[in-house]
């Protein structure tokens, strides 16, 4: 495993990996160092390295869809995040109904975007404005 700091965890489904790869890319060109699980080798400690990247990280990026709502993961990504006091965002890929979205996560303003590219833009222009009040 290569030892790296992510300054941006992604919680996403496996299932939305080819949107999850063109928003990471976006992100990559915008200057941020993206977390996923795109990011690990054959052999890697999956608890070790979601664990490590959740913790070295400012920013949690809750990638919605119908498909991580049937996820335990997410509830415990969520959890740590809120724990470790990090910044969260949900991006909202697909059409959710309102009740179908965890009640925890209604208390963070959605981005409603089905566009990867739009969505790496929008995010980076939020983390970006808040890393600049925080400093």
């Amino acid at each position: 495993m290569i030892d790296k700091t992510y300054d941006l965890f992604i919680s996403s489904s496996h299932k939305d990996r080819k949107w999850v790869s063109e928003f990471v890319t976006v992100l990559r060109k915008e200057g941020f160092l993206p977390w996923s699980t795109l990011e690990m080798a054959p052999g890697e400690n999956w608890a070790e390295s979601l664990e490590k990247a959740l913790h070295d990280s400012t920013t949690l990026i809750m990638v919605l869809s119908p498909e991580i709502l049937k996820s335990n993961s997410m509830f415990f990504e969520l959890g740590a995040a809120i724990a470790g006091k990090k910044q969260i965002i949900p991006v909202i890929i697909k059409d959710l109904e309102g009740s179908q979205i965890p009640p925890i996560m209604l208390r963070y303003q959605c981005l409603n975007e089905p566009s990867p590219s739009i969505a790496g833009k929008r995010v980076a222009e939020v983390v970006s404005k808040n890393e600049h009040v925080e400093a």
